[in-house]
Formats: structure tokens, C-alpha cells, sequence
């Protein structure tokens, strides 16, 4: 005699496969130092001695702060592997995956390495135009130009030349990591998740609501990241502002006072969305604005009333942490269908948030903070590093 059930048990089936981080943290951290090694040294090597002075603390600085950059770079080559490849795949596809993930963290270093060799000229320049206007002697014409030349030339071969060591160290690095691993990359976790077996029919696709609340909540998330990072931003060049103009110090306190609260707002209150989504999108559309007006027109008053200020470092992160938060919270105040999809795997809202993170962190570096000189120079030249 048997017993009929009805009851439906859950069944094991794969969940939507995420990066593992214990692939993408190693291989970034390792690369990031090994990678950061070789731009101090070339640094050195071109003659860059305005930022030359203590190479030990500026590689270990300027390493951390790129992190998130090789973060960013390896996790979005593994997210490109698991789409093409799945989630194990075979020898030849594995050793193509580790590939892209030398090329991603090669142009990750590459892209920081020209940046640094930018700001050198920049720095070198500025110094033979010092020099020049103290009335040297020279045996050729257009003494000044044939120097910046030389500079710029002697800055691009370092680039030129640092990508292809960068692109042997990152093929080490990762053979390595491999090796480590007992000749293992993990592309994709692991983890399983028990649904049951009706969710795994045709009508799997369906969104619920309980999934609508985690895209919104992953969503809020994502905007008090890119509201905290602007708001840190915002504050690193009060100093510099306070000196300049007091009211403009002043103004940058209040709008990173803003913007912590509205990062606080978000994510922990969901009663206050109605009110807190208009002030987020608001606030971020006006000092986006602001920041359009003194970088084409100038401000009409202030000590540079009329002048446009140079574009920085700084406040080009801060603006893009800012449309950042103005996308997600238009999204959010509408919700006419962009929730209403199958949700993003956990990899790429990962990606997201490191992006928000890389960001911040090299703006930082172009923030004018005493900690940075190092890496901004000792210049004090605020042009290069004003924020809005």
C-alpha cells in the first residue's frame, strides 16, 4: 500500500553563478603591487623628481589606492569568461580566460601609468617654464619647446615601453596565482540553491515581487555608495576651498554634509523614498549644473568671478559619481518596467559597486589631501586638483 503526496520538494538547481572572490581578490591585490613596482620605478626612470621623494611609501600608497581599479579590471574579465565560456570551462578555454585576464589587468595598468605620466609632464613643464622665465641661456631657438618636447617624447616611450613590462609581469602574476592553486581558475562559486520544483517551469522568468525588492534594495544600495563617495570627495577639498574663500568652504561642508545624509536616507528608510528620491535627484542635477557653469563660464562671483576653473581630478569623479546617483534615483522614482526584469547575477552588481569604489579612490588621489602629495606632487598647485 502506498501514500500519494501532493507536496512538492524542493530540488536542487544550479543559482545564477557569481565571479568567486577568492579568484578576483588575489590576482587583483598581487597585480596591483607588482604592476605599481614598476611605475614608481619608471618614474625614477624618466626623471621625474618632483615625485621621487620617498619611493617606498609612494609605491605602497599609490598600490593600495589602485586596487579597486584591478579589482574592477580582473572581475569584469572572469564576468566576460563565465558569459562565453560557462562556468567550467576546458583547458584551452581556461588558458583563454586567464588571457583576458593578463590584457584586462595590462590596461588597467596601462591606463593608470599614462595618467601618472601625464601629470609628470605636466609637472615638468610647469618647472622649464619657471625656469625659462628666470632668463637661462640656451644655444638653440624655441629653447623652451624643444625641451617640453623632449619631455613629452621621453613620457610616451615610458608608457610605450612600461605596457609591454606591465603585460610580462601580469603574465607572471597570473601563472603564478595558477600554479598557487594547484592549476586551478575558478571562473564561477559554487553555490547551489534549493527552489522548488514548480519555480523551475516555463514560468520561471517571471519576475516576483519579492525579486522586484531585492533589484530595488540592490539599487538603493548602489546609490548611497555613489552619494557616500561623492560626499567624501566633496569633503577632501574643503581645505582647499576654506583657504581660497571661505564661503566656498563652507558650501562644500554643507553639500557633503547633504549628501552622507541622503547616502544614510536611502538605505536605511524605506518610508522616506518618496521625499528622499526628488532631493537626491534634485541636488545631484544642481551641483552638476553648478560644476557645467564654473568649468564653461566661470562663477559670477567669488575671487574668480567670470574665470572658468581648470578641470580636475576630483571633481571629474565627483561628477560622475553624481550622474551616478541621478540615473539610479530617476530609475527607482519611475519604475515602469526597468524592475520589472530578471535580475542582474550577483557578479555584475558587484562590478557595479566596485566601479563606485575605483572611482572614488582615484579621485581621492587628486584630492590636494597632505596624505596624497606623494602622488599629487608638492607643487600646492590648486588648479589641478580644485573640485567644482
Amino acid at each position: 500500500m502506498s501514500i500519494g503526496s501532493t507536496v512538492e520538494c524542493p530540488t536542487a538547481v544550479p543559482a545564477r553563478r557569481g565571479v568567486p572572490w577568492a579568484t578576483v581578490l588575489p590576482v587583483a591585490v598581487v597585480m596591483a603591487f607588482a604592476n605599481g613596482f614598476w611605475l614608481t620605478s619608471l618614474r625614477g626612470a624618466v626623471g621625474a623628481i618632483e615625485r621621487t621623494q620617498g619611493p617606498f611609501a609612494s609605491w605602497l600608497r599609490e598600490s593600495t589606492l589602485a586596487v579597486p581599479a584591478y579589482v574592477f579590471a580582473v572581475l569584469a574579465a572572469l564576468t566576460l569568461a563565465l558569459r562565453l565560456f560557462g562556468s567550467a570551462p576546458r583547458r584551452l578555454r581556461l588558458v583563454t580566460t586567464a588571457l583576458m585576464v593578463v590584457a584586462a589587468g595590462t590596461v588597467a595598468g596601462t591606463a593608470l601609468m599614462a595618467a601618472s605620466s601625464a601629470y609628470d609632464y605636466h609637472l615638468q613643464a610647469s618647472q622649464q617654464q619657471m625656469m625659462h622665465a628666470m632668463g637661462g641661456t640656451c644655444a638653440i631657438a624655441n629653447c623652451l619647446t624643444a625641451a617640453q618636447q623632449a619631455s613629452f617624447g621621453l613620457a610616451v616611450r615610458a608608457v610605450v615601453y612600461g605596457s609591454a613590462i606591465l603585460l610580462v609581469t601580469n603574465l607572471a602574476v597570473v601563472a603564478w596565482v595558477y600554479a598557487i592553486r594547484g592549476g586551478r581558475l575558478d571562473v564561477a562559486s559554487r553555490r547551489r540553491r534549493a527552489v522548488p520544483d514548480s519555480a523551475a517551469g516555463p514560468d520561471s522568468a517571471a519576475v516576483p515581487d519579492s525579486t522586484r525588492v531585492n533589484q530595488v534594495s540592490e539599487l538603493r544600495r548602489l546609490l548611497a555608495a555613489a552619494l557616500i563617495g561623492s560626499a567624501l570627495l566633496h569633503a577632501a577639498v574643503v581645505p582647499e576651498h576654506q583657504r581660497e574663500w571661505p564661503a566656498a568652504g563652507a558650501f562644500f561642508m554643507v553639500l557633503a554634509a547633504a549628501q552622507l545624509w541622503l547616502a544614510v536616507a536611502v538605505r536605511l528608510s524605506a518610508r522616506l523614498q518618496p521625499a528622499v528620491l526628488p532631493t537626491v535627484a534634485a541636488l545631484c542635477a544642481g551641483t552638476l549644473a553648478v560644476w557645467v557653469y564654473s568649468r564653461s563660464l566661470g562663477m559670477p562671483f567669488g575671487p574668480g568671478a567670470g574665470i572658468p576653473e581648470p578641470v580636475g581630478v576630483a571633481d571629474v569623479g565627483a561628477s560622475l559619481l553624481e550622474l551616478a546617483a541621478l540615473f539610479i534615483a530617476l530609475v527607482l522614482l519611475r519604475d515602469r518596467g526597468w524592475l520589472r526584469h530578471p535580475p542582474a547575477s550577483a557578479h555584475l552588481r558587484w562590478l557595479a559597486l566596485v566601479a563606485v569604489v575605483a572611482v572614488t579612490s582615484g579621485a581621492l588621489a587628486g584630492s590636494g589631501l597632505p596624505v596624497f602629495d606623494d602622488i599629487t606632487g608638492s607643487t600646492g598647485d590648486s588648479s589641478i586638483v580644485s573640485a567644482h
